[in-house]
């Protein structure tokens, strides 16, 4: 039955009825992206280097995406390295990667007359991504209150260092200092070096990532709702959250702070580089089985029969009182074979083995060639551009690159000459020209949002929402999905976590045959206990608000059970092996006639296809392949990791935002389709500037760890205390006139250090200056100091930092309590998607597997007590354990 929209017949502010308008606009259509899965949604960007990433991801996937810049041009277009040299507006790698399908115009926000042509650009658009300081839009009659009136279903995303209110809103952040304030720092890198952040701003990218995720269910509200909302999205939060693995629900558990500790894991041995005949390869092993298979290989070629004592089999926790033994025993293995030996033999042998890579080793994979992941994108001033291709591949609504980043200015005509035409003619201009000269918007297929409270879902209803699914009363924003997972680990499981974060249903298929690595659980306070399943912090992290089922997927009947559950739900994720799922009888081609319009994400190392499809990976083995290991840190270290698998996060955020646009175009179509995701392209594409600069340019990127190359001082300090460490980060000479006076030395004052080049010019000396400064104080002294002036500066923080000490993630409650079903409560990181229109909310952990049966098969599926009884004699469905059974299991 078709809706109604309730805002059809408002008049807009030029007096055009709101269907007429929305008509008019999507005829016309300038992208050039027919068959996107965001054709139709209009997006204004008024971002800096930490939001650009979100318009890209949104514009890459067919949204037409305006960025709005200052006059003479966003500054990050002036961000070193720059293609050939050539310095200048159009040639800076990070603006060229960063702005891909969007259309450029130029407005100056002091001005009235500009302000009002920004606000008829946003009255007519769906989505704007913003960066300004807090309060500072309002203070120009731009806030979201006063857009919102306009534009009643408006989604205003704001990304800042700290969030729209807390007492550090006002706080100056960049990359470093998030990296810093975020706990990242502490935690990557070498315990001999000063902490160290990523290659590539990640923290902006992940900002950027969690603001286009929250976006998109923000989107989706507003296209059932008609209701749109302002976003919330804190820069730290995302740290934060970004480094769970190291976070309060480990410290809680053993009551260790996390620290750099090189390549190697503090949870995983083995773990870590090891040096073949001609470079390294990383190792990660973390299944009981591929430390047999590592321990045969060693005794094989090596004949050391220690290595297969017993004692060294189980669970990773086993193996930790060893590390250094082990390591022995893998070094002796490695120096017998190249790199390409190592890596393909022990992945023959199922083992995580890949290459330590540089940018030119990753630029030249067979498998990259295979999946022909590197583009050409045509270029007005270059035969071709060279990047980065897909971080996921939609079968039906590919990613796509129409258009280079813009010139300044270059869509000044087509999208404000309407406006302005318009405003000489009348006081109030029409909201909805802007887009190819004639008044029409440039892409189309947008769909109408249904009025508030009726249901376009077939899958749940309001009414049959259970409490857990709603957030302080309030219905959320995904509350009418079912996923269900086929996961393990992160990557996977986390895509689900953040889905029943904002009110999807969310089944989890696990078995007792095959646990998930995070089930095999030792608490480190009370080892004597064995394996516990449900207490893993990480557990929480990743699965908090499911349900659990217990399905042996060997078994016919419960391939037949699971296809019934898909035969009811909207999504599926399964992050298993390449060819897993198909070798199953649960490949995507078999769902889909269950279920036609299903989305399916599929999520491994290497993807779907190529050479290595069907190796086996864990986060930081993508680290080291990808090339960040080798561009992260100093310039003295062959391999730079986190200690929080950061490309887990990349893939799961990556993987979501995959999975929303696809159900937008659902929405608008009916269609579902298959998302493949390769973690290994996911993380290139977060890298994407470096690429571009290699790819045009040649050599190798500079490895510039904490410093900068267009700012100094810029890098981590040694404060007063044991590890204590303070990132300071200077931008500009005056910057540098209020650091000088607050240090109020004679160095300080040098001529030398007066300006940015003489400052790069002598930055060894300056930050050896600068560190007798830092050394005198403690590093939240030293920030606090600095912060008042106005200078970006950040404690480097721990977990114990962040949980205990920092008031401002304190006042806006990112870490939360939740109930525990056999702790009875636990603390974890919140969820950071700062959607204050359709607040998420984490429900229960602890769950058994199997905990959830009886509410999936007999409520869910209706099968009768006979069937499922049935079914537990036949094999295909598994019951619950006792703890007396788990621990006997072991």
């Amino acid at each position: 039955m078709a809706t109604v929209d309730p805002r059809d017949s408002a008049p807009t502010p030029n007096g055009v009825p709101e269907r007429e308008r929305r008509q008019r606009r999507d005829q016309g259509r300038d992208h050039g992206t027919g068959g996107s899965a965001l054709a139709g949604i209009r997006v204004v960007e008024l971002a800096d280097a930490s939001g650009v990433y979100c318009g890209k991801l949104l514009g890459d996937m067919g949204a037409d995406v305006i960025k709005v810049e200052r006059p003479g041009g966003d500054p990050t277009r002036g961000l070193p390295p720059f293609i050939n040299g050539r310095a200048g507006v159009r040639h800076g790698a990070f603006f060229l990667y960063m702005n891909t399908n969007k259309r450029g115009v130029v407005l100056d926000l002091d001005k009235s007359d500009d302000r009002k042509l920004f606000a008829a650009l946003v009255a007519d658009a769906d989505l704007l991504i913003e960066t300004t300081r807090p309060g500072e839009l309002d203070g120009i009659g731009l806030g979201y209150t006063t857009l919102a009136r306009a534009n009643s279903g408006l989604v205003m995303t704001s990304i800042t260092g700290f969030g729209q209110d807390g007492p550090r809103r006002d706080w100056t952040s960049s990359d470093l200092i998030a990296s810093a304030l975020g706990g990242a720092m502490h935690v990557t890198g070498y315990a001999n070096d000063p902490p160290v952040r990523l290659a590539g701003s990640q923290t902006h990218v992940m900002a950027s990532t969690y603001a286009a995720v929250a976006s998109m269910i923000a989107l989706h509200h507003a296209a059932r709702t008609g209701e749109g909302q302002h976003v919330d999205l804190s820069i730290q939060d995302a740290v934060v959250s970004t480094t769970h693995i190291c976070g309060i629900g480990k410290w809680l558990d053993d009551g260790m702070i996390a620290r750099r500790s090189g390549p190697g894991l503090f949870a995983s041995v083995p773990s870590g580089a090891y040096r073949c005949k001609d470079g390294l390869v990383y190792l990660m092993v973390n299944r009981p089985l591929h430390w047999k298979a590592l321990a045969e290989w060693i005794r094989e070629e090596t004949g050391i029969e220690e290595v297969l004592d017993p004692m060294f089999e189980g669970p990773s926790s086993n193996r930790i009182p060893y590390r250094e033994l082990l390591d022995v025993y893998i070094g002796d293995l490695a120096e017998r074979f190249t790199v390409q030996e190592m890596y393909h033999e022990g992945q023959r042998r199922h083992i995580a083995f890949t290459p330590v890579s540089d940018i030119d080793d990753v630029v030249r994979d067979p498998q990259l060639e295979a999946r022909r992941f590197f583009v050409d994108i045509s270029h007005p001033e270059y035969d071709s551009l060279r990047m980065p291709g897909a971080p996921y591949r939609h079968a039906r609504t590919p990613w796509r690159i129409a258009r280079a980043a813009p010139s300044v200015g270059e869509h000044d005509d087509v999208i404000l000459g309407p406006l302005r035409r318009a405003h000489a003619a009348s006081t109030s201009p029409p909201v909805d020209a802007a887009a190819d000269g004639t008044g029409r918007r440039a892409s189309s297929a947008t769909e109408t949002p249904a009025p508030r409270g009726t249901r376009t879902s077939t899958t749940t209803d309001d009414a049959a929402i259970p409490p857990a699914h709603r957030a302080h009363g309030n219905p959320r924003a995904l509350q009418h999905l079912r996923v269900v997972e086929f996961t393990s680990a992160m990557a996977g499981p986390w895509v689900g976590r953040f889905m029943a974060f904002a009110g999807a249903e969310v089944i989890r298929v696990e078995s007792h045959a095959r646990p998930d690595v995070v089930r095999l659980y030792v608490p480190p306070r009370a080892p004597e206990l064995g394996t516990q399943p449900e207490l893993s912090p990480w557990f929480t992290d990743w699965n908090a608000g499911k349900q659990f089922i217990a399905l042996d997927l060997t078994n016919a009947g419960a391939i037949e059970i699971a296809k019934r559950l898909v035969g009811i739900a909207d999504i599926v994720v399964e992050n298993q092996t390449s060819g897993v799922m198909e070798k199953l009888g649960l490949g995507y081609e078999t769902l889909r006639q269950v279920r036609p319009d299903l989305i399916m994400l599929s999520t491994s190392g290497f993807g779907d296809s190529g050479p290595c499809a069907r190796y086996v990976t864990w986060g930081p083995n993508i680290e080291a392949l990808s090339g960040l290991a080798r561009l992260s840190g100093f310039s003295d270290r062959d391999a730079t990791t986190t200690q929080y698998a950061y490309p887990d996060v990349v893939s799961a955020l990556h993987g979501l935002f995959g999975v929303l646009c696809a159900l937008r175009h659902r929405r608008a179509t009916g269609e579902g389709q298959y998302i493949n995701l390769s973690q290994y392209e996911a993380t290139c594409a977060v890298l994407g500037p470096a690429f571009v600069e290699h790819l045009a340019n040649g050599g190798t990127p500079a490895k510039v760890a904490n410093g900068a190359l267009d700012a100094a001082p810029h890098g981590c300090y040694r404060a007063a205390g044991d590890d204590e460490w303070c990132a300071i980060a200077i931008h500009t000479d005056a910057d540098w006139a209020r650091f000088a006076t607050i240090v109020d030395t004679a160095w300080a004052r040098e001529t030398r250090f007066r300006t940015a080049g003489g400052r790069l010019a002598n930055v060894r000396a300056l930050d050896q200056l600068v560190e007798t400064w830092t050394r005198s104080r403690t590093a939240h002294e030293a920030a606090d100091t600095l912060q008042r002036a106005g200078i970006a500066a950040g404690a480097v923080q721990h977990v114990e930092d962040l949980m205990q000490r920092d008031p401002h993630l304190a006042a806006r409650h990112l870490f939360e309590e939740l109930p525990h079903l056999a702790k009875g409560t636990v603390m974890a990181t919140g969820v950071p998607l700062g959607l204050t229109g359709t607040p998420g909310c984490s429900g229960r952990t602890g769950a058994r597997v199997g905990e959830d049966n009886a509410y999936v098969f007999g409520q869910l599926l209706g099968m009768s007590t006979a069937e499922i009884d049935a079914a537990v004699s036949a094999g295909a469905i598994e019951t619950p354990l006792t703890e007396r059974e788990e621990t006997s299991n072991e």
